[in-house]
Order: structure tokens, then C-alpha cells, then sequence
């Protein structure tokens, strides 16, 4: 009897227990789940911010992954692009790459030129030319002085002109020290205070003054020799100051004279007015915002 009862005994105990302890489970139970819910949602979160644009340039100012040029080429290239950074204060870049990553060709030279530091000085001045081998496409991402100043949309237009074939014919060393030399030009116009536009753009084939001087005295000497020549084959025995002495005497007789029209020349001139004027381009320079919200010019096209 004793030892039932102790068995009985220990059972109720073991049951208060029980009793005691369950609402405290279910209470802490919600907690738990709650706890663990908001911990894998922080996990499963998707980073939205901005990358940061760095300070310094983190590339070099000619990144030939594409491989397109030579070693000699790539460092020859390289030195002209660094000389005409320095020497005009806004940096001058090409870049070369087998795929625009599913980006159109504008998006990826802007984001290229923002997240690897391209730009001189506090206002990041320069301009970059993106080539894509994959899907044969070139963008030229222009920011700061290249974009407000010294590269309006006609000037892009222009110098893509010179050396867009070059790129399509496989010159590449060819069409990118055109581009690196149009720059140069470019920019020292710039510095005039009268950057190339719409009214106001180069000579496509320019020509050193020396050699126009010396065609205009080769001209002269050729012509000058060929009178001379002409000269000895006239046998006149005496200069003559008018043509009387040609004509027998009353041999002519006028005995009629009228003034006949014979022609009527009209010149005319198309006078443009202010409302003509203002039809016509404006110039300057567009522009767009990058994935940085940063505002760029450019151009692009397919080669």
C-alpha cells in the first residue's frame, strides 16, 4: 500500500509540473517563429543602394581588354592620351571590351567613366570612347567641361566621322589616335572661348601653310613661264596704241549706228530673316543621366 501510494504520488506530481509548464511553452511559442521570420527576411533582403562614385581614377586612361592593339601601339597611345589630359586639364579615355553585359552602349560608357573615377580635377572633366567587339558598337561618354563646353553634339558628330571607318575597316591604332588627336584639337579650340559648333566647325583636311604658300609660287612660276614662252612668238614690229593703224584709209564707212539690247544679267539674293534663323540648329550639347543620376553628353553608333 505504501509503495502505491508513492507511485500515485509521484505521478501528480509529474502532472502539476506538466500543467505548470505548458501555457508557458505555447506563450513563447509565437515568439520564437516571429523571431525567426524576421531574421530571414533581413537575410533574403536585396541591396538597393547607389554604388559610390570613387575619388581617385581607378583605371588607366587606355583599358584594352579586347585586345586590339600591341603592346607599342597600346603604349604610345596611352602617352598621347595622358599628354593631352594634362596639358588641357580634362581627361581623355578609351576604353575597348568584348560585351556590353546586356547594357546599351551609352549606359555602359557613363557607368564605366562614374564607378572607375574617370574625370580631372573636383568637377571630374573628360570624356571616354567605349568599344564593344561584341556587338561592334562605340559610345563616347562626355561629363563636365567635355559635355558643356568643349564638346558640343555637332563636334561628337564630327569626330566620330573621322574615325569611324577606320574602325570598321580593323585600323583600330589608326582610329583611336584619330580620336585622341580630334580631341586635342578639340579641346585647344576650346580654350579660345569659341569651341566648334554648329557655325563654327574644322576643316576636315587640313593643310600646314607652308604647303599653301609654296602652291601659290609654283602657280606663279608656271604661269610666268608659259607668258613668256607665248610672248617671243609674237612678230609685232611696232606697239600700236590703237587699232586705226590696222585699217586701210576709207576702207570704212559707218553709216548707220543704233544700240541694240543684246543680254540682261539678274543677280538675286535670299535675305534671311529672324524667323529663318532661329528654324535652323542651335548647337550645344544634349543630355541624359546615368544610373549614378550624374547629367552626361555623348554620342553613339555602330561600326
Amino acid at each position: 500500500m505504501k509503495i502505491k501510494k508513492k507511485i500515485w504520488g509521484c505521478l501528480l506530481s509529474l502532472l502539476c509540473i506538466f500543467m505548470l509548464v505548458l501555457p508557458v511553452m505555447a506563450s513563447e511559442s509565437p515568439e520564437t517563429d516571429s523571431e525567426v521570420s524576421a531574421v530571414t527576411s533581413e537575410d533574403l533582403a536585396v541591396p538597393t543602394e547607389i554604388p559610390a562614385i570613387p575619388e581617385e581614377r581607378q583605371k588607366p586612361l587606355l583599358v584594352d581588354d579586347a585586345g586590339l592593339l600591341t603592346e607599342e601601339e597600346s603604349s604610345a597611345l596611352l602617352n598621347k592620351l595622358e599628354d593631352i589630359s594634362q596639358k588641357y586639364e580634362n581627361e581623355v579615355g578609351i576604353v575597348t571590351v568584348n560585351s556590353l553585359e546586356g547594357k546599351t552602349a551609352e549606359a555602359y560608357a557613363d557607368d564605366y567613366y562614374d564607378y572607375n573615377g574617370y574625370g580631372y580635377g573636383e568637377n571630374d572633366d573628360g570624356l571616354l570612347l567605349l568599344i564593344s567587339m561584341g556587338e561592334r558598337e562605340w559610345a563616347i561618354s562626355t561629363y563636365g567641361y567635355s559635355h558643356t563646353v568643349a564638346f558640343t553634339d555637332a563636334g561628337l558628330e564630327f569626330i566620330s566621322g573621322q574615325f569611324q571607318s577606320k574602325l570598321s575597316s580593323g585600323n583600330y591604332a589608326d582610329a583611336f589616335n584619330c580620336f585622341a588627336d580630334q580631341c586635342d584639337d578639340f579641346l585647344r579650340q576650346a580654350a579660345t572661348g569659341e569651341p566648334y559648333d554648329v557655325d563654327n566647325m574644322p576643316s576636315k583636311g587640313k593643310v600646314h601653310p607652308f604647303w599653301l604658300v609654296a602652291d601659290l609660287v609654283v602657280a606663279f612660276l608656271i604661269s610666268f613661264g608659259l607668258v613668256k614662252s607665248k610672248s617671243k612668238n609674237l612678230k609685232s614690229v611696232k606697239k600700236q596704241e590703237s587699232a586705226e593703224a590696222y585699217e586701210r584709209k576709207g576702207s570704212m564707212s559707218l553709216r548707220r549706228s543704233t544700240d541694240s539690247f543684246v543680254n540682261r544679267i539678274v543677280t538675286q539674293r535670299t535675305i534671311r530673316n529672324e524667323k529663318d534663323s532661329s528654324s535652323s540648329s542651335s548647337g550645344g550639347s544634349s543630355s541624359h543621366t546615368s544610373s549614378s543620376g550624374r547629367s552626361h553628353g555623348g554620342a553613339s553608333g555602330k561600326f
